[in-house]
């Protein structure tokens, strides 16, 4: 290890000694003044494919504090050096939404939790550092990968235990919204009004989107052509207009401000949850990534989750029963923080709105099914980007999907929000 001035710079001018000083100092709850950084190194960076609007890098700091050597890890996400893949991929308005989520929201509900006794509620890493000006962003995260969490594969769904702990520390997530929101309502406005959607607007179909989206039709269209041949599921989704799929969840995801609007997650599939088995047998989950925070139903989340991390036998099996124990987790934990589970997110409201908007979860698996299945030399170089801007469908070169197996994967995603009345 040594002091690799030119490494910190890589990630951002304003990533500095200062920082790692700054970073130490708040892991082990010290002072600046009480902080010597001795080296650093830099771990592997992100796999190609792996992140799509940010440069990822694992940092190891050698810091003495009160005369004793530490070891602080972190994981640093910045914007990437490639101005065209920046651009492309909007990745500035990306980072300011996650900032903004970890410094006002994420610091606020932690405040709550510590208030109520009850930290254990919600699992994120510590921001330990951040620099935003849409230039020279970054933010420092705890790596949590040394307490033993760890990703699920982009290519494997979940088991079903292993799915039921991400569907209650979801809802656990979502129980924390409803009872800031309940017990602090002109705060909380404040709270929500410091994201933006990021994903999901009308401009963005027309700028960004597009292309995109049709290509996913039509992956989606040549599936049930091959799988479902001349089914009323076929003939339903066949019948929608393109973009109109899209422009639902437009709809869905700006009503910032509704009653039953809380803080979602945004990007709720497998790999954007980290897992660690405890000693008792239990897992503890861990929520990461919240480039596509917004105020929403929940039931975004929820449906995305649904789709994006579980295929058919499991929802054949236990869709009801998964919808249940989310519902009674999320109340559980609403009546712990002190508000009535029954006033803020009753299990009729709750229903009501699953049979409205749970198709949103459709649409954006449409996106995420077709990237579960990629394998690793099948992800996108995102490098190759030489121009100042690109269309997003001229990286994102997706085929139709070659085999049967996985065409089901997508179909079935599809026949099931049909045959439930979703979509």
């Amino acid at each position: 290890m040594s002091k690799d001035v030119e490494a910190l710079q890589s990630v951002s001018k304003y990533f500095t000694e200062e920082s790692l000083r700054k970073i130490v100092a708040r892991a082990e709850n010290k002072s600046e003044q009480e902080v010597e950084i001795l080296s650093w190194s830099f771990g592997d960076a992100s796999k190609k494919g792996d992140s799509y609007l940010s440069t990822v890098d694992r940092v190891v700091i050698q810091g003495k504090v009160d005369g004793k050597v530490v070891e602080t890890r972190i994981v640093v996400k910045s914007l990437p050096n490639n101005i065209g893949r920046r651009k492309t991929y909007r990745s500035a308005e990306f980072f300011k939404n996650e900032i903004n989520f970890y410094v006002e929201i994420a610091a606020t509900y932690k405040k709550f939790l510590k208030s109520k006794n009850q930290l254990s509620v919600l699992l994120l890493p510590d921001c330990l550092d951040y620099h935003l000006d849409g230039e020279e962003d970054f933010i420092a995260l705890e790596d949590v990968s040394p307490q033993g969490f760890g990703p699920s594969s982009r290519q494997n769904c979940p088991t079903y235990n292993e799915f039921v702990n991400i569907l209650k520390a979801m809802a656990r997530f979502h129980a924390v919204s409803f009872a800031y929101k309940d017990q602090n309502r002109e705060h909380f406005k404040t709270l929500a009004s410091s994201l933006s959607e990021t994903y999901f607007r009308d401009d963005l179909y027309e700028s960004w989107y597009k292309r995109f989206h049709k290509r996913l039709l039509e992956i989606a269209q040549d599936a049930l052509e091959k799988e479902c041949s001349g089914t009323k599921v076929q003939k339903r989704f066949n019948s929608f207009a393109e973009g109109q799929l899209y422009k639902k969840s437009v709809d869905f995801c700006n009503e910032w401000h509704a009653e039953t609007s809380v803080i979602n997650q945004g990007d709720s599939w497998a790999p954007n949850f980290l897992v660690r088995d405890l000693p008792n047998g239990q897992i503890e989950v861990l929520m990461l990534d919240f480039q596509l925070a917004r105020s929403a139903s929940p039931i975004l989340d929820l449906s995305f989750l649904m789709y994006s991390c579980t295929e058919k036998p499991l929802r054949d099996q236990h869709f009801d029963n998964l919808l249940k124990i989310y519902h009674d987790e999320l109340s559980r934990v609403v009546a712990l923080l002190g508000s009535d589970p029954q006033k803020v997110y009753s299990w009729s409201t709750f229903m009501n709105e699953v049979q409205e908007k749970f198709v949103h979860g459709m649409t954006f698996a449409l996106e995420s099914v077709v990237f579960s299945m990629l394998s690793s030399d099948e992800s996108f170089d995102l490098d190759v980007i030489k121009d100042d801007k690109v269309d997003i469908a001229d990286v994102w070169t997706v085929q139709n999907i070659k085999t049967s197996e996985n065409r089901k994967r997508l179909t079935d995603v599809i026949s099931h929000a049909f045959e439930k009345g979703y979509l």
